[in-house]
């Protein structure tokens, strides 16, 4: 029986030893001396620094780091930013830089994307305003592999038009990846119950987002014009959307001819019935919103620019209310 106590005894000995050199382990450095810019982005949480402060050699335990924050008086927020870091500093002392901000000062560009940009012109304004090589660019916007960590088919339609402040160290990929993911964080939180209404999945709801974007010029209108655009899918109608012709034939033309409206194009959809294969520009706010949230309660089929200035439309139920609008507009 005191056999079995003292071995009891030694191991629970052995085991606090054990912790104990772990623990002085844990709250050394993690190396010798290697330089490291290590950026926290914003919206990171502590276990998150924590998981990124391990994967980059400057710390050994992420849960050791986690354990030194829960001590840590008032559990300070760590600040993001970018930071000069070496791994012969301690966990603690890397904790009390975080904890402070004691960033590295950096250059900043500010870029506009406008909403309605395609692709192609998103890409050139980055060129310009960044610095970035388009044959860079390009090989990003077109490269599978960056795509899929995105998980989306293409970036047409998916570059939020905003206005974006860029450190100047950023490369090209994480440029790319803000401005999308921006746009993703602006979809609407019950979007779920929305696609099962509308009956939609996400990218033919932001491809119909793109062209309300092009086709609506007043917020109030969106809704509708994408109730419109739904509401003839349904019926198996074209949309007949002169926006998808001028992006088949690469400009924006104000009248477009009738052998514009025949061009052998899968985005013509006066000849193709549904939504053309992918988004024509990219959709603000209030079109993505309206996509998600078509009106259809209002039954109208059809629309027409009024044509004086105010970018407004007349709508319609029926194809003889359309002419009838059509009829009504000065020089008609």
């Amino acid at each position: 029986m005191k056999r079995a106590a003292a071995l009891v005894s030694l191991g629970l000995i052995v085991l606090i030893l054990t912790g104990l050199i772990f623990m002085k382990w844990c709250g050394n450095p993690a190396g010798n001396g290697k330089d490291c810019i290590f950026t926290v982005e914003r919206g990171w949480g502590v276990r998150q620094i924590a998981e990124a402060l391990s994967d980059s050699g400057l710390v050994r335990s992420p849960v050791y780091f986690l354990w030194r924050y829960s001590q840590a008086h008032d559990s300070p927020s760590l600040q993001a930013g970018i930071y000069h870091l070496t791994d012969c500093m301690s966990p603690d002392s890397i904790l009390r830089i975080l904890a402070t901000g004691d960033v590295i000062p950096v250059e900043t560009s500010w870029v506009t994307l406008a909403p309605a940009l395609t692709l192609e012109r998103s890409l050139d304004v980055l060129a310009d305003s960044l610095g970035f090589s388009r044959t860079l660019l390009d090989s990003l916007a077109w490269d599978s592999s960056f795509l899929l960590s995105l998980n989306l088919l293409t970036l047409e339609g998916y570059f939020f038009p905003e206005t974006y402040e860029f450190a100047d160290s950023l490369m090209a990929e994480q440029v790319l990846r803000r401005i999308v993911e921006t746009g993703i964080s602006r979809w609407p939180a019950d979007r779920a119950e929305l696609l099962e209404s509308s009956g939609l999945s996400v990218h033919e709801t932001i491809i119909l987002a793109s062209i309300v974007e092009r086709e609506a010029k007043v917020d109030s209108e969106r809704a509708v014009i994408s109730g419109i655009f739904l509401s003839r899918m349904r019926r198996g109608m074209k949309l007949e959307s002169c926006a998808t012709v001028q992006y088949a034939i690469g400009e924006v033309r104000e009248v477009l001819l009738y052998r514009d409206l025949e061009i052998d194009s899968p985005y013509n959809t006066y000849r193709i019935t549904g939504l053309p294969p992918g988004p024509i520009c990219s959709p603000g706010e209030s079109s993505i919103s309206a996509a998600f949230r078509p009106d259809t309660i209002s039954g109208y089929l059809y629309f027409v620019s009024m044509e004086d200035g105010s970018g407004r439309h007349l709508f319609a139920n029926t194809h003889a209310g359309h002419l009838a609008n059509i009829r009504s507009l000065p020089d008609r």
